[in-house]
């Protein structure tokens, strides 16, 4: 068994650092609801609300993947850096796996998936969430 000593200073730095960590577990500020122009969504109840109130219905998969894109708006990520961060994957297993979420989920929130405002396409490089809001 190992014992060690801190001094009042390292003890202080420690709990200091604790309670930094137990704020920034317990600050829900980064869990808000988005309102995008034409839909909202809430990370608590993992709703998607369109313009008119209505519930627009998403896997679990699509709500991960609309709300990761839509913390990082305005940021590119490739395919392979989605698969790692809303799929847990080190590898893309399959590319047209992706693309058909994306086509999924365009067709339930973009007013016109063919021309999307929101879930834009990076040709030859991936996707991002628009940072603009166009009307």
């Amino acid at each position: 068994m190992l014992v060690v000593e801190f001094t009042d200073k390292e003890i202080d730095l420690l709990q200091q650092a604790l309670k930094c960590l137990l704020e920034k577990l317990n600050d829900t500020s980064t869990l808000a609801d988005f309102k995008i122009t034409d839909i909202s969504i809430n990370p608590y109840t993992r709703e998607v609300l369109n313009k008119d109130g209505s519930q627009v219905h998403l896997t679990a998969r699509e709500f991960d993947l609309l709300y990761f894109l839509y913390i990082h708006r305005g940021q590119v990520f490739t395919k392979e850096q989605i698969y790692e961060k809303v799929w847990g994957y080190d590898n893309a297993p399959d590319a047209s796996n992706l693309s058909s979420f994306i086509r999924k989920l365009r067709l339930k929130i973009e007013p016109y998936p063919d021309n999307p405002r929101y879930i834009i396409t990076v040709w030859g490089v991936g996707y991002k969430f628009s940072e603009e809001e166009k009307p």
